[in-house]
């Protein structure tokens, strides 16, 4: 089961992406979650929220030798 923390994280997230198009990195999610006022650690809580919406068909990953960053399913090139 999800704590309620990391559940408002996910809903937070998932609703800036679907306003928000472009790339979303986990420095841009970690912005997001700040301005919600939602605790961190906001480094690996971006990561992990990030991965989750990858894993449940929200968005697409892509990684390059220098970053990862994932886009909305509907803006992957």
């Amino acid at each position: 089961m999800t704590d309620p923390i990391e559940n408002n994280r996910r809903q937070v997230l998932a609703a800036a992406i679907r306003r928000q198009a472009g790339p979303w990195t986990k420095k841009r999610a970690m912005h997001v979650l700040r301005a919600a006022g939602l605790p961190g650690p906001y480094d690996r809580a971006a990561r992990r929220v990030l991965a989750h919406h990858h894993e449940t068909g929200l968005l697409d990953i892509h990684d390059t030798p220098a970053r990862r960053f994932y886009t909305r399913k509907d803006d992957a090139r």
